[in-house]
């Protein structure tokens, strides 16, 4: 027997409900699907962010690679980041992207006086709060610095996203992004905002500490060429007055020995200047960029040779420098020079020869020279001292190996092998 539901009214409203129901979640589907689209769009931009930084070399350059995917992500014309100077008491403009590419503050006539604002100026503006989408024509623009609003309504911008950036709980930047009509976001769109800031914010700590690294072994580096400078002049000019003392004293008496005073003087005045000379092209950070590795071993051969004394000489074979690093160039050329300042000042050579050439397996860099080499208590410790501990860690930081081989009145070589590939390994003679 068939049951018939018309004019039965709770067969009729479960009916109604479930269209209802069909077509709220029809009109929601092309809402989710663009959040989907969005967040699909935030994630592709993470995703690259975090390939450019692994494969950026300047993190300078990446900071403006992350402002120029945000300004995109966001659809506005251009962007800022300003960033508290080192007295974090100052928040200063530092790169604006517009018209496809970051650009200075001089290149597109930003004014001078709405540069730089001050940390309470900023507290007392709200700004630091959270994220602030400020229309120019509407009364939340007044939080933003009179002259900077004079400025953004003259160049034709409506609205500006405000993104504070913080590490560790304070503010230490902002990311402000302009647009050219109305504009208002949805929270999914703040979120998103906040994680590309978020990856802003790491690229500029990276970047600082990066900084403060380099300026660090900057400041290494001179400390050492600063002792070394000090040690070989101060020695040479110490070891001059007194061959010239006694060349007066001598001359006084009227001796013979006056002549070979003066002339050891003058050796010592030779030394000097041969460790003045190797010690400027120590100074000259650009040397490498200018003209490669080879052309500066091959200055350093030519300024460690004393005419009459000591002849340095230089021989390279088979090497593409271009295929180098810069970094292993530089560590590469400094060990060159400690090796050979290591025999001038102390083993009294009358030779010293600097090959760097390239085997089947290994880039081999060798100093060589006949001076008085050294004790075998002292190759047994590894060579420790004279320089040596120096050489050995530029050459581990180039997953290179560097061996001393010397022997007491047979001179000593140091030999620098870094290999062409991580499995090559060589034992050159």
């Amino acid at each position: 027997m068939s049951r018939n539901f018309e004019g039965d009214p709770s067969v009729i409203e479960k009916l109604e409900h479930e269209e209802l129901e069909a077509a709220m979640v029809r009109e929601r589907e092309p809402f989710a699907q663009q959040r989907v689209a969005q967040l699909a769009k935030a994630n592709a931009a993470l995703r690259d962010f975090l390939d450019r930084l692994a494969s950026v070399p300047q993190l300078d350059e990446f900071i403006g690679q992350v402002m120029a995917a945000m300004t995109g992500q966001l659809g506005a014309v251009s962007s800022t980041l300003s960033l508290f100077g080192a007295d974090d008491q100052t928040l200063t403009l530092k790169l604006i992207y517009q018209d496809g590419r970051v650009r200075s503050l001089d290149e597109i006539g930003y004014p001078n006086h709405i540069r730089s604002i001050k940390r309470d100026e900023l507290m007392a503006s709200g700004l630091v709060q959270c994220i602030s989408l400020l229309p120019l024509d509407s009364p939340l623009a007044t939080r933003l610095p009179e002259g900077v609003r004079a400025y953004l309504a003259g160049i034709g911008v409506k609205s500006v996203l405000v993104i504070p950036l913080s590490s560790k709980g304070r503010v230490n930047g902002m990311l402000s992004f302009r647009f050219i009509h109305e504009r208002a976001f949805q929270e999914e769109d703040l979120e998103i905002a906040r994680a590309l800031a978020t990856q802003a914010s790491l690229a500029i700590q990276l970047a600082r500490l990066a900084r403060t690294a380099k300026e660090s072994a900057v400041l290494e580096e001179r400390n050492r060429l600063a002792s070394e400078i000090h040690d070989s002049l101060a020695q040479s000019f110490a070891g001059i007055s007194m061959q010239l003392s006694a060349a007066g004293r001598a001359m006084a008496r009227k001796s013979k020995d006056a002549q070979q005073y003066v002339e050891r003087a003058n050796e010592l005045a030779r030394f000097g200047l041969s460790d003045a000379r190797r010690s400027a092209l120590s100074l000259r950070s650009n040397e490498i960029e200018e003209g490669g590795l080879i052309e500066a071993l091959r200055k350093l051969a030519e300024r460690s040779n004393i005419p009459g004394l000591i002849n340095c000489s230089f021989q390279a074979s088979r090497v593409d420098e271009k295929a180098l690093s810069p970094q292993v160039q530089h560590d590469l050329l400094r060990i060159g020079q400690e090796a050979i300042s290591n025999a001038l000042r102390h083993a009294q050579p009358t030779e010293i020869r600097v090959s760097l050439r390239l085997n089947p397996r290994n880039l081999v860099l060798k100093v060589t020279d006949n001076g008085s080499g050294l004790a075998k208590a002292r190759l047994v410790s590894g060579g420790q001292g004279f320089g040596f501990v120096n050489m050995r860690a530029r050459a581990k930081s180039l997953g290179a190996t560097l061996e001393v081989r010397s022997k007491p009145g047979c001179g000593t070589s140091v030999i620098v092998r870094l290999a062409n590939s991580p499995e090559a390994r060589s034992h050159d003679k």
